[in-house]
């Protein structure tokens, strides 16, 4: 039987899925992993932010799949033009409990942009085209919100994601340090 699923915006109760999401997508932990308990305290305080209405990792900004009413993927994607306030304050919120200093990470993304920040999928629904239909579904966003390019990074130890990107078009861009490691800025203007 093939399943249903569905794409709906992230509500407040979501936070604690989309900080594991978002922790995945910096490779800080598996998506389906139990939390280490020397995580809990910064996957505490990350829920926290996704609460918050004005931040980089806000549910506000973040799209869920369900399947059979159960969260298993999401994506985080936002207006490149509010980085860098979303992100002065995500990064002070950081700083402040964990004691990282994240200045120093590349402007991922900019005015003009709609960029796609954090994503994951649970590994019993991978396959199913849960994230092409997350990427799909931000990116036809973006393009009938009047966005010229959708950009994302992706590690540049990971030429297999880096391929899955390119398949929706997108193309490399430049090299970024950001939390610690090199990533690719990969592209996909309007007109391709």
């Amino acid at each position: 039987m093939e399943k249903k699923i569905y794409i709906r915006d992230a509500k407040l109760d979501d936070a604690p899925f989309i900080a594991r999401v978002v922790l995945a997508g910096i490779d800080m932990l598996d998506i389906d992993a139990v939390l280490p308990d020397e995580q809990r305290a910064i996957y505490d305080h990350l829920v926290g932010i996704c609460r918050m209405d004005d931040t980089l990792y806000s549910y506000c900004n973040t799209r869920i799949a369900e399947v059979d009413g159960n969260r298993v993927g999401a994506l985080v994607a936002y207006d490149g033009a509010r980085y860098a306030a979303l992100r002065a304050k995500t990064f002070g919120l950081v700083q402040q409990t964990s004691g990282m200093d994240l200045s120093r990470n590349a402007m991922e993304t900019g005015p003009g942009e709609f960029y796609l920040d954090s994503m994951a999928v649970l590994s019993d629904y991978r396959g199913l085209g849960i994230g092409k239909m997350l990427m799909r579904d931000r990116m036809d966003y973006a393009l009938r919100n009047g966005f010229q390019k959708v950009t994302l990074l992706v590690d540049k130890d990971k030429p297999r994601l880096q391929h899955y990107y390119e398949s929706f078009g997108f193309a490399f861009v430049e090299e970024m340090f950001v939390f610690g490691s090199w990533y690719n800025k990969l592209a996909k203007s309007k007109e391709e």
